[in-house]
């Protein structure tokens, strides 16, 4: 009875089982290797990352006063709430979980987000023939992802960067929590590259 919730997944995807059971054992083994190495790993991307982590430090900074606009993100695609709770679920998820494997769900946790929050503001599908033009695409999303993580203020965004890339297993650098880590890795890597000497009124600029 307790596993009968599992029937319909398991009819539905040969892999969820499969899925299912990697990713505990994956977390079992991070909980007993990676979490008493803890310490010592923390200290060597510190160390090793300090001035990068220093320096998109006072870029978020400074970009957290700057409003939706200026990050590209199209009039009718911002966010009424400033996608708070998907800020929320970068902070606490990916910045203050213990163990890589939750900070990777987070990652897909908070792009889900973004999905979830853009169709409840703008009340996708509410139009009579379903072409309203408000999808949220592509182009869209990472934009919106990298304002997202400018508010997210989580600490040492660049050694966080590392860490999951050196941990993310194998498989999953293939699937969703792959390309949401390749995106994770993508805003990081925007924000470095965005000048503030630019004027405060013009789009930001970084390179697609």
């Amino acid at each position: 009875r307790d596993f009968c919730c599992l029937r319909d997944f398991l009819e539905q995807d040969d892999d969820y089982l499969d899925r299912v059971v990697r990713e505990g054992v994956r977390e079992q083994i991070e909980i007993e290797v990676y979490a008493p190495l803890r310490g010592v790993v923390s200290r060597l991307l510190v160390n090793g990352w300090r001035h990068d982590d220093m320096e998109i430090h006072f870029k978020m900074k400074e970009l957290r006063k700057r409003p939706q606009s200026l990050f590209r993100i199209p009039e009718d695609k911002q966010s009424p709430s400033e996608w708070r709770s998907v800020a929320s679920i970068l902070n606490e998820g990916v910045g203050m979980s213990t163990l890589p494997c939750a900070k990777l769900r987070a990652i897909v946790d908070a792009a889900r987000e973004i999905t979830r929050v853009f169709g409840l503001e703008h009340k996708l599908g509410s139009s009579v023939d379903g072409k309203d033009g408000k999808d949220l695409g592509a182009d869209d999303f990472l934009p919106i992802f990298i304002y997202c993580v400018v508010r997210a203020e989580m600490e040492r965004p660049c050694a966080l960067c590392v860490l999951l890339r050196t941990l993310c297993e194998p498989n999953n650098r293939i699937g969703e929590i792959g390309y949401y880590l390749a995106t994770f890795e993508a805003a990081i890597a925007h924000i470095q590259e965005i000048d503030l000497t630019a004027d405060r009124d013009l789009q930001l600029g970084w390179t697609s």
